[in-house]
């Protein structure tokens, strides 16, 4: 799916194998030879966190979340490949101690952790049981388009979709998005409250619980947070169906997976149609980040 994207995006990307990039790993997976980088822009292709094969394997287990690296990057492969890495830490960026905490598989059920929800209610995963269930992690200062209001525009659609299909957003900026924030964010995408909860508890616990589905998150002077992107499949058992490592996934796609999962048989139209909407989503995520920088400006303005 990565690689469809990019070859959307960057026509020129072809012409890029073994091009040298720069980028910031968040996070590292030694047994799979796998590293989640967040790249700078090259080759047409812009700036994003992905995952990528890194060669030679071993290679893999000497890297550290917020290390940044150098290395020749190879775009035919599926995920593309890293070789000839050359690494340093960062003096920007700290990066977190490891999380003590057990990683989440497909067949695991979903931790009851203790949440609050957009309008300060107290909110817990075993509240939804008996309905689909879709977990992101968002935070509401994101200025990437592509990444978290992309998702949360994505939400707007789904959340029209299905009556048995309930939306959660975790966000991964607890000190700052507590309830009233959340409130304010959901207003801006259109968030049923009965449909779809934005959920914030205590920091660590919050942190913790990403951390169980492979998300990392670090802070950044200039993007507030970077992170690992994990979008969740639950099922009405509390049981994780799947998890999607990226955040270009389509609402079509979701619902094929809900109507599979429930023993349905998917309406190709109706995929389609879904597909479509998919790009009028990411016209709304453009939207809203032009929002945001209306508002910082005229911010700006009235306090000069």
């Amino acid at each position: 799916m990565l690689v469809l994207l990019a070859a959307m995006c960057a026509p020129r990307l072809a012409a890029a194998n073994g091009e040298r990039i720069h980028g910031l790993v968040l996070s590292v997976t030694p047994k799979r030879g796998e590293a989640v980088v967040r790249h700078d822009a090259f080759g047409g292709m812009p700036s994003m966190a992905m995952p990528f094969r890194v060669l030679p394997r071993e290679r893999a287990a000497e890297l550290l979340p917020g290390s940044e690296i150098d290395a020749n990057v190879d775009t035919s492969t599926d995920p593309w490949t890293l070789r000839n890495v050359v690494t340093r830490m960062t003096d920007a960026l700290t990066a977190p101690a490891p999380r003590r905490v057990v990683a989440l598989q497909v067949g695991d059920t979903v931790p009851d952790t203790e949440f609050f929800d957009q309008s300060g209610h107290p909110f817990r995963f075993s509240m939804l049981r008996g309905q689909n269930v879709l977990l992101a992690f968002i935070f509401t200062r994101c200025r990437d388009p592509r990444m978290c209001p992309l998702i949360s525009a994505h939400f707007n659609q789904l959340q029209h979709a299905r009556a048995n299909l309930h939306l959660v957003e975790v966000t991964l900026d607890p000190t700052y998005d507590r309830p009233p924030v959340l409130a304010r964010y959901a207003r801006t995408f259109g968030a049923d409250p009965r449909r779809w909860t934005l959920a914030v508890g205590d920091a660590q616990a919050t942190l913790d619980f990403a951390a169980q589905f492979g998300i990392a998150a670090f802070p950044d002077p200039n993007a507030v947070i970077i992170h690992t992107e994990n979008t969740i499949e639950i099922g009405p058992d509390g049981v994780i169906r799947k998890m999607i490592p990226d955040a270009a996934w389509q609402p079509a796609t979701i619902l094929a997976d809900i109507d599979n999962g429930n023993g349905w048989q998917p309406n190709p139209i109706a995929r389609a149609l879904g597909e479509f909407a998919g790009l009028l989503a990411i016209a709304a995520a453009l939207s809203y980040l032009a929002f945001r920088i209306v508002r910082a400006i005229a911010v700006r303005r009235l306090e000069s």
